[in-house]
């Protein structure tokens, strides 16, 4: 027992007692505070340990035709994603992995090194995962630590019409693209997101909005239950209903076969694209999951360009379409009557020069007045003609209807090609290396230094089609209707110009007859080019328009390398007419 001494000792000894019941008072009472009073906001953070937020996903938006018809579908699939900080051992279970999904183990690494956003982040290292392969890493699940798999949706496009160029595809996002894009839109590295086309252009549209489900897993990240509370639900896409007649456009996909070239065919009233044909093509199927470096160095390094969409980005010399051009010069500026006649004799010599200038008919055209001109394209007409303009005038005038300027159209990448003027000339061949004179014998054939693309030839025969009051070209349906700056100009240059197109086809020598339908009830207009190149066989035009139940349609066909416009060009433009006019009366008629 105790043996107190003195006071001092009995003091000390209260002290010390008073303490201890003190201690054990605080101790008890933040307990009691701990898991009685506090116990709500604790439990909630020990829950917080337990429970992953996971991702989740909605279809993205469908493309569709203009009837309906489905040109991009989604299907369930599987992608595979790794959370850096929760894996064991790296290596071994990317080498597991690989035996399972079928990927070469470097291949995931290289994965895992591209699209790796941080510790704490997934990062998506696989996709098109079967249900057998994922029932296997399942019943393996402790054997891959920090390895989830979820359920998301890859592009699928119909076999009928499987239409790269202004469709598009998808392709992941890397790692370091994630910062540069749209914020609201929450992209993470491997994800796919519209790259080319209509996928591109319209992503914000078809991009679905992403979820989040949160679960509670054990300690080997197994999930136990699903927490219903605070979800967020994901949202599909919008469906994305397009201008394109998709029988048209296999039609057109099929005349073409294997040449290089582009089909355009457009509802003049509207603006809306019917057919966008750019050949050689390439299989989409390609881009419904990852792409492999080798699969994109083939079609990078494949001479036909097949990832060109020659309809907005092919850039090409316009040949003799651009004829017209100088006929509205001539007649606005009253500089001839169309009623005067020239002599073609085939070779044409300018006055104080010792050059020739040929006309593609050697013996030449005779007697020739301005419809005669368009109609069998005479080149010695307007080399003598053009003289009589400026390069400013001419050059105004074409870029007046749209050339060296964007269509506009809605899609990504096009090219705007080159109407060059006299800043052009003297920048690139200095103040004494070229003359109006000269260059203006090329301009009015499409020759020279001008470029163009197909879908501005198109703007420039809907122009003409519509007479200057033209509608803005587009792919998307629902697209608001609206129209370019009109062109205004007195109806007898507008008659004149669709008198000398309807003798290009319909005319005993129009350089088109080849072009020709056999429907009384249809007027095909046209203008037939052959554009010289100096890489090779000239380019083969065709442009035209007709006017069918009480709408005008118009075509563009552009054979790459193809030879003579009216040899080439014409009769597949004749086709292509002769069958969008049967089909559309039989549609009728049902």
């Amino acid at each position: 027992m105790l043996k107190i001494e003195n006071k001092a000792d009995i003091f000390h000894y209260r002290a010390l007692l008073f303490l201890l019941c003190l201690a054990l008072f605080s101790l008890l009472s933040r307990y009691f505070y701990l898991q009685v009073i506090d116990y709500d906001r604790h439990f909630s953070k020990s829950r917080i340990n337990s429970v992953k937020a996971l991702t989740t996903y909605a279809p993205r938006g469908l493309i569709l035709d203009r009837h309906g018809e489905i040109l991009v579908d989604n299907y369930p699939t599987y992608i595979l994603t790794v959370t850096p900080y929760e894996l064991r051992d790296q290596e071994e279970q990317f080498v597991k992995l690989a035996s399972i999904i079928d990927v070469d183990f470097e291949e995931l690494n290289r994965r895992y090194k591209k699209y790796n956003r941080g510790r704490f982040l997934p990062t998506v290292i696989a996709k098109n995962l079967t249900f057998e392969q994922i029932s296997q890493i399942e019943e393996m699940r402790l054997e891959f630590p920090g390895i989830q798999y979820d359920r998301s949706d890859e592009r699928i496009y119909s076999s009928l019409l499987n239409d790269a160029h202004f469709l598009g595809y998808l392709r992941e996002v890397d790692r370091d693209v994630v910062p540069t894009l749209d914020k609201s839109l929450l992209y993470r590295a491997g994800e796919l997101m519209g790259w080319q086309g209509v996928e591109k252009q319209y992503e914000r549209e078809l991009r679905f909005s992403k979820g989040v489900d949160y679960i509670e897993v054990d300690t080997y990240g197994r999930e136990i239950f699903r927490l219903d509370q605070d979800n967020i639900p994901a949202f599909p896409g919008e469906d994305l209903s397009l201008t394109i007649d998709s029988n048209l456009q296999q039609y057109c996909r099929n005349i073409l076969q294997d040449k290089k070239g582009s089909v355009l065919v457009s509802n003049v009233d509207t603006g809306e694209i019917l057919s966008m044909v750019s050949s050689p093509s390439y299989d989409l199927s390609v881009y419904r999951g990852t792409t492999s470096q080798t699969e994109w160095d083939s079609l990078l390094s494949d001479q036909d360009n097949p990832l060109l969409n020659r309809s907005i980005g092919g850039l090409y010399p316009a040949g003799s379409k651009l004829k017209l051009i100088t006929v509205i010069n001539l007649i606005e500026d009253s500089l001839l009557d169309p009623l005067d006649n020239l002599l073609c004799t085939g070779i044409y010599s300018p006055p104080g020069s010792s050059s020739e200038f040929r006309c593609w008919n050697e013996n030449g055209h005779g007697l020739v007045d301005l419809n005669k001109a368009i109609a069998q394209s005479c080149n010695i007409y307007f080399y003598e003609t053009v003289q009589l303009t400026s390069l400013k005038k001419w050059t105004d005038t074409a870029k007046k209807f749209g050339f060296n300027t964007l269509t506009g159209i809605d899609l990504p990448n096009e090219k705007d090609g080159l109407i060059p003027d006299k800043e052009f000339y003297v920048k690139n061949y200095g103040r004494w290396g070229w003359s109006e004179r000269g260059v203006l014998l090329n301009l009015t054939l499409g020759q020279g230094d001008i470029l163009i693309t197909p879908v501005q030839a198109l703007r420039f025969v809907n122009h003409i089609a519509s007479r200057g009051d033209t509608a803005q070209l587009r792919l998307n349906l629902s697209k608001e209707l609206s129209y370019y700056d009109k062109i205004i100009y007195q109806d007898k240059i507008w008659n004149h110009i669709w008198d000398g197109m309807f003798d290009v086809v319909n005319g005993d020598q129009g350089s088109g007859w080849r072009a020709k339908i056999n429907d009384s009830d249809i007027k095909l207009f046209g203008k037939t080019s052959t554009a010289e190149n100096p890489h090779g066989e000239p380019h083969a035009w065709f442009i035209g328009f007709f006017e069918m139940q009480d709408t005008t349609y118009s075509i563009v066909v552009m054979i790459e390398n193809g030879g003579g416009g009216g040899a080439i060009a014409s009769p597949i433009a004749g086709d292509i007419v002769s069958y969008y006019v049967n089909s559309s009366k039989s549609f009728v008629e049902n």
